[in-house]
């Protein structure tokens, strides 16, 4: 574990890579077994048997209303994938709810030798289109697929979800081994972060540590999958560590939260600040069978780290700090046996992760990161923000400003302005704006973040638009469900004519 308070030198910025685009083929390749040809996936742990008894200790709490597969069905699973009529590598789209469902199509398109991707299941048809068509990707797996809609062919229903293929265009691919974890919360509506499952796994591996967690632990998994602290710190780290999981989908509540952790053992629980607070508001008090809370996604105001310890006092509360670039875990601080003047950080970084400093334009420090768990490439369509570039391999600008103190405690002073967190979700207020100015008569959109009664922060949204075509707001409206998720949706949208030949900066 080291920290630096220091500029790296100037370096060049170098990418691996590039993927390979196929032509889809009418004929499926021969397979052979991806652990075999690529040391992304000699882990032990990416044993399709160790997979399949890791997803027989998983609990769900809304089961899907078809659901055949069972741990039983993974090698079948993997079977079809590694026959698909495309490359090892190529990318296949997930967007499932919550679920044993979604972890058993994940782990079966990886151990098939190919990339896949997860996706909000409340993601609109054109997103997914979107998505599809930027990363190159030669399969959708959604619980329902029309054929027409989503420009797919061949659906067949297998695993309890319909799979399709993307045809007309080249795939991309990447390599046995590879996922591709989604950053629209920092960057843009169809950007990705290709990433190493070895990696992703060595992830989980360091933050599993920095908490203590072990076999004997139950983790409830209440965030989303297709989000990477879900994916890789607790789906991930369940599997390197062994620990049992319960899985709970959206929408939260308090009481749901509670009576779960209460009715199923449950030991280890990650929230976001605004569900933290809205536990503290609720009253505070966790039931006993919880050993370990984690705190991650944005800052936690101090006040509130202060109360929760006070309410319960024997609970191991570690605040943590990571990007989707970084594979995604940087920093933990166990707040339970800090100072209160230390609660305001996010602490010291994991094992074999490095955290420097260098200089801004507006004269504050911004946060750099060097790991091995970095990210190796972006893709998808160009980010609209730096946040997340790499320096150079291994090497990752966060777009954050904060510092480092002179015992290597890491804190977060502020974050770029284009992302924000809504409703307890980090969204992308650029892929907000660009949604609204993709409409005709648009000239320019502005995104502020409002606090309402319970200060939670929601979107607003105004429009600049020209007074000769001006769109309606139920215009706007239809036209932003369109394209995106529900959490990025703003809650008030303001139509903002412009006279004739007015500009708006």
């Amino acid at each position: 574990m080291t920290s630096q308070n220091t500029t790296p030198p100037n370096t060049t910025p170098r990418n691996s890579t590039s993927p390979i685009a196929t032509t889809p083929s009418t004929t499926s390749p021969i397979t052979t077994s991806p652990s075999a040809t690529s040391p992304n996936l000699a882990d032990p742990l990416l044993d399709p048997a160790v997979v399949g008894a890791f997803l027989g200790r998983v609990e769900e709490l809304s089961p899907a209303a078809e659901d055949p597969g069972g741990p039983a069905g993974l090698p079948a699973l993997i079977d079809r994938f590694a026959a698909l009529p495309a490359p090892p590598g190529a990318v296949v789209v997930i967007a499932l709810p919550n679920g044993i469902r979604a972890l058993r199509f994940f782990f079966a398109v990886a151990l098939a030798g190919h990339t896949p991707v997860l996706l909000s299941p409340s993601t609109p048809v054109s997103r997914v289109r979107e998505v599809a068509r930027e990363l190159g990707a030669c399969a959708l797996v959604r619980a329902a697929v029309r054929p027409d809609a989503y420009g797919v062919t061949d659906v067949v229903r297998t695993g309890g979800a319909d799979v399709g293929l993307f045809t007309g265009r080249p795939y991309l691919h990447h390599g046995p081994g590879h996922v591709i974890l989604m950053s629209s919360g920092t960057s843009g509506m169809a950007t990705g972060c290709l990433h190493g499952i070895d990696a992703l796994l060595r992830n989980a591996r360091r933050h599993g540590r920095s908490l203590g967690q072990r076999a004997a632990d139950t983790t409830l998994v209440s965030l989303p999958v297709y989000y990477s602290y879900a994916l890789v710190a607790q789906v991930l780290g369940g599997l390197v560590h062994g620990s049992r999981l319960v899985m709970a989908g959206p929408p939260f509540s308090v009481a749901d939260y509670l009576a779960t952790v209460a009715g199923r053992g449950v030991t280890l629980s990650s929230l976001t600040p605004s569900l933290i607070k809205s536990v503290v508001t609720a009253g505070g008090e966790l039931p006993a069978p919880l050993r370990t809370l984690t705190v991650g996604g944005q800052a936690l105001d101090p006040s509130y780290v202060s109360r929760l310890l006070k309410l319960n006092p024997e609970l191991g509360l570690y605040i943590t700090y990571g990007l989707t670039e970084a594979g995604p875990r940087v920093s933990t601080l166990a707040a339970h046996r800090e100072p209160p003047h230390r609660h305001g950080s996010v602490g010291l970084p994991l094992d074999g992760v490095e955290v420097l400093t260098r200089p801004t334009d507006t004269g504050e420090r911004e946060l750099l990161v060097r790991s091995d768990t970095v990210y190796r490439r972006r893709v998808g369509e160009p980010a609209p923000s730096k946040r997340g570039d790499l320096i150079e391999p291994g090497l990752l600008a966060t777009g954050d400003i904060g510092h480092v103190d002179d015992d290597g405690y890491v804190y977060v002073h502020g974050r770029s302005s284009d992302f924000a967190m809504v409703r307890g979700e980090k969204v992308s207020t650029a892929t907000v704006r660009r949604a609204a100015e993709s409409l005709p008569g648009v000239v320019r959109a502005a995104t502020r973040i409002a606090v309402v009664d319970d200060d939670s922060a929601v979107l607003e949204l105004d429009v600049f638009v020209d007074d000769a075509v001006p769109p309606s707001e139920a215009e706007m409206r239809r036209h932003l469900r369109s394209l995106l998720t529900r959490n990025e949706l703003p809650l008030t949208v303001r139509i903002q004519p412009l006279r004739a030949g007015e500009h708006h900066k």
